[in-house]
């Protein structure tokens, strides 16, 4: 009878206590369009990997500022991350973390693991037709180490000739969000702006803005790209595990984003169709290069 009794007290606990080996997880996301924003489109993305991972918990950490991103990459105050491909590239080689999955967007009906930027004025601003005519201008990206909002654009005016750092004047959003550069060019406070690729069409979808009233500088045709393009394109934002996480846990983690389909709510609230095998950011790198932002 007594050892019956042990036999059933010992099959309950291993029913019912918690899993050995659980553990929390924080996943540190690249806030561009705000704190709200980004809880918004990305803790269905969490809560996909909570319901299909239930041995561990992710948690959700939404940052807008780039700097504060590497500087706690450095501390390891996060275990994943999925932040603008600059950022994972200066991260990378600071702590060797490792892209596990690359994002495909959803825009208008389009399936894209590739992204540029927008260089653009206001279209009464007659005097400013092509990225010449921005010589002795007032510019502003989204933020020093933006990649779309920035970084790409910087790159773009220099191979054409020109130093935006010694021929224009470079502002940058306070905010560090990119919704508003566009105001502060709608609103004529700056001569130009930059933003990532597809940020003027959702604001104009969202019917917050009419396009219009903005002209595209240096606008690319490139085939079975939807969008205002003034620049390369380059790989979409990568997923990445820090190095300190269990290899296990990383792969895990990268089979259920593989499994995410267009139609789930994870998608459906962060406005892509799936995640993709990492792609070669060996492109982002000569970028970072060529603005001596990094070494080779």
């Amino acid at each position: 009878m007594y050892s019956n009794t042990i036999k059933f007290i010992l099959i309950f606990l291993f029913l019912f206590s918690p899993v050995t080996g659980a553990a929390d997880f924080t996943v540190a996301v690249r806030a561009k369009n705000g704190i709200e924003y980004a809880i918004n489109k990305w803790q269905p993305t969490i809560d996909y990997l909570n319901k299909n991972i239930p041995a561990h918990r992710f948690t959700l950490l939404p940052v807008i500022n780039l700097k504060e991103i590497t500087e706690e990459a450095i501390k390891g105050k996060y275990d994943f991350l999925l932040t603008n491909p600059a950022s994972f590239v200066e991260i990378e080689s600071l702590t060797d973390t490792k892209a596990i999955v690359t994002l495909q967007n959803l825009r208008s009906n389009h399936a894209l693991s590739e992204f540029g930027s927008v260089i653009f004025t206001h279209i009464e601003r007659v005097d400013i037709l092509d990225l010449k005519d921005l010589r002795g201008k007032s510019i502003m990206g989204v933020s020093k180490r933006a990649f779309g909002g920035w970084y790409m654009a910087w790159l773009e005016m220099l191979e054409q000739g020109i130093n935006p750092h010694n021929e224009l004047k470079v502002v940058f959003a306070d905010s560090g969000i990119q919704s508003d550069v566009v105001y502060a060019v709608l609103d004529k406070r700056v001569d130009a702006g930059i933003v990532r690729t597809d940020q003027l069409e959702r604001m104009e979808q969202a019917g917050k803005i009419d396009m219009r009233y903005f002209r595209v500088l240096n606008n690319k045709n490139v085939d079975k790209f939807p969008f205002l393009l003034s620049t390369d394109l380059y790989p979409e934002w990568p997923i990445a595990v820090m190095k300190h996480v269990p290899e296990d846990i990383a792969l895990e983690v990268k089979k259920v984003l593989l499994s995410i389909k267009s139609s789930d709510k994870a998608a459906i609230s962060g406005k892509y169709s799936g995640w993709l095998e990492p792609l070669d950011y060996g492109k982002v790198k000569d970028l970072m290069v060529k603005l001596k932002l990094q070494n080779r």
